[in-house]
């Protein structure tokens, strides 16, 4: 049974197969100043490139791979997902302009490769596929959820022959349903999506506690993949000030926490 465990401050590690490294960063230990002191690994917030690039090296570090090796994705919470491949190993690592555009969620059978997203609220979905030798990642805010990133990928899977009995999930540090309050309109979407499952819960006249860890669980499982397969850390960012950066709780000034996967 996989699990997340934390033995380093600057990082949680999602503990499945051996030969896979799945890691989530805190904000701990990295150069950035305030306000994204200190492991801020984005470059798309005013944070000094320098100080990125020295905090992104520091975790391939952990890792044990080089920076070339880092692909990551655009990002548009949207549901689209690819194939990486050796060809794609440097976009997105040095600068964001040439992320893989267009992208909220990796793939790879590539052991070459380190799959890397960004996230300071949004759900990091980890998929590993050990009997396949693939593994994946995901950027799965609301938009993302409801227009169905998590079943996207689990297509493509089994368009490459994978059996969902033979995928597992690692659900990462995001905002839990104790801190993240939707209107009406947001509501609504996963009212139609879920039904009877909808992970909503009422929290003022209008407004609701959305739960996307249960709100992507619920997607995984009705694409077949077994619930015993699906791990969810149940860390939420905006609770933990000292661990996590949270995009809502600080009002979209501060940094970027990144998840990252690879083989050996």
């Amino acid at each position: 049974m996989s699990q997340w465990v934390q033995r380093d401050s600057r990082f949680v590690s999602w503990n499945t197969q051996e030969g896979i490294t799945a890691i989530f960063t805190t904000r701990l230990g990295g150069v950035s100043m305030p306000p994204f002191d200190t492991l801020n690994l984005s470059f798309n917030v005013t944070d000094s490139p320098a100080a990125v690039a020295a905090n992104r090296q520091r975790i391939m570090d952990v890792v044990d791979r080089k920076m070339d090796q880092l692909v990551m994705a655009e990002q548009v919470h949207h549901n689209r997902v690819g194939w990486v491949e050796t060809a794609d190993a440097s976009k997105g690592a040095f600068r964001s302009a040439d992320a893989l555009p267009g992208l909220d969620g990796l793939l790879t059978r590539r052991t070459d490769v380190v799959l890397g997203m960004g996230f300071a609220d949004c759900v990091p979905i980890f998929i590993a596929v050990p009997r396949h030798h693939i593994v994946g990642l995901l950027h799965a805010g609301w938009r993302g959820t409801v227009k169905g990133v998590q079943l996207r990928a689990v297509s493509l899977l089994k368009e490459a022959g994978i059996d969902p009995q033979d995928i597992e999930i690692g659900m990462g540090p995001s905002i839990g349903p104790c801190c993240y309050e939707v209107d009406d309109t947001v509501a609504c979407r996963f009212d139609e999506l879920l039904g009877a499952q909808s992970p909503l819960v009422p929290a003022r006249e209008g407004h609701y506690f959305l739960d996307l860890w249960e709100a992507n669980r619920a997607q995984f499982v009705r694409a077949g993949i077994p619930e015993a397969h699906i791990d969810i850390s149940r860390l939420c960012t905006a609770c933990h000030r000292d661990q996590f950066f949270s995009y809502r709780r600080d009002h979209g000034r501060t940094g970027r926490m990144g998840g990252f996967i690879c083989m050996s």
